[in-house]
């Protein structure tokens, strides 16, 4: 829920279409000035969250349902770079929202990345980067299941049962 971001933007909105009148110059920093502001404050909610313990109010399902749809309804409105994005969101929706039906569940993966970059060397961070995981993880479910122990049989045996019996009298 980013409702106080979206209201500080929208009070800025209303200035930006005074400075644009005037000089560019002016305008030019003027707009430099306010995305300045605008990361201050972003920067002082999420100190007064932390300081607080809290994390940002998620929407409920509903909510980032009905607003996805309505995204997706003007995407012809948006630039290209957005469109692909939105559109790989929509590819992605059921992983995206997951968190959203499992009780307790982070909505980030923040916390299992932040163990990872700490505790792993960095050649094995390379490793594991995105491909690389799935391999990992791959890789870790045949180990479990066994795949990988002493085979019951030897090769040779394998390889007499296609023979047929000889006969030897």
């Amino acid at each position: 829920n980013r409702e106080l971001e979206l209201e500080f933007l929208r009070s800025m909105a209303d200035e930006e279409h005074i400075m644009k009148i005037g000089d560019e110059s002016d305008y030019k920093r003027w707009l430099w000035e306010a995305r300045c502001k605008f990361r201050d404050f972003v920067h002082a909610l999420e100190l007064k969250r932390r300081r607080k313990n809290l994390n940002l109010e998620q929407r409920p399902y509903n909510d980032a349902l009905n607003n996805f749809h309505n995204m997706m309804d003007r995407i012809d409105s948006f630039k290209m770079a957005v469109k692909k994005r939105l559109r790989k969101i929509e590819e992605l929706w059921p992983n995206l929202t997951a968190f959203y039906f499992v009780d307790g569940a982070p909505a980030t993966n923040n916390a299992i990345e932040n163990y990872y970059s700490t505790s792993l060397k960095t050649h094995r961070k390379r490793q594991l980067k995105t491909s690389g995981i799935e391999d990992q993880m791959k890789l870790s479910a045949m180990k479990r299941a066994g795949i990988f122990e002493r085979p019951q049989k030897t090769l040779l045996e394998a390889f007499l049962m296609f023979i047929p019996f000889l006969d030897t009298g």
